[in-house]
């Protein structure tokens, strides 16, 4: 029995890593859309998880709400800090520290 709740845990886990990357791939797109849109450069490398936790969306689904943080650059010399909020797979808001938040 409990070989079965071992794997079962770790069936989990893995699911859960994946669902994790995936979002990250998901913030990396949405930071680098959203910075194009601006005319600004993302600086790569720069997207990283700050928060993660638990909220519901405009149904009710509990879905896990994910904060992401990246730099982005006007001139190529200065940096300046971003921010985007999943919540699922779903970008939900995107703020650049110069500009306007953008809230989907």
């Amino acid at each position: 029995m409990s070989e079965l709740i071992t794997v079962i845990l770790i069936g989990l886990a893995v699911l859960y890593w994946q669902a994790a990357i995936r979002c990250k791939e998901l913030a990396i797109h949405g930071a680098r859309k959203e910075c194009q849109l601006c005319d600004v450069q993302l600086l790569d490398q720069t997207v990283h998880q700050i928060k993660v936790s638990m909220s519901r969306d405009t149904t009710g689904q509990w879905r896990i709400w994910r904060e992401y943080g990246f730099e982005y650059s006007q001139d190529g010399e200065s940096r300046f800090k971003g921010r985007l909020t999943l919540l699922g797979q779903r970008v939900i808001r995107i703020a650049l520290e110069t500009f306007n938040p953008v809230i989907h």
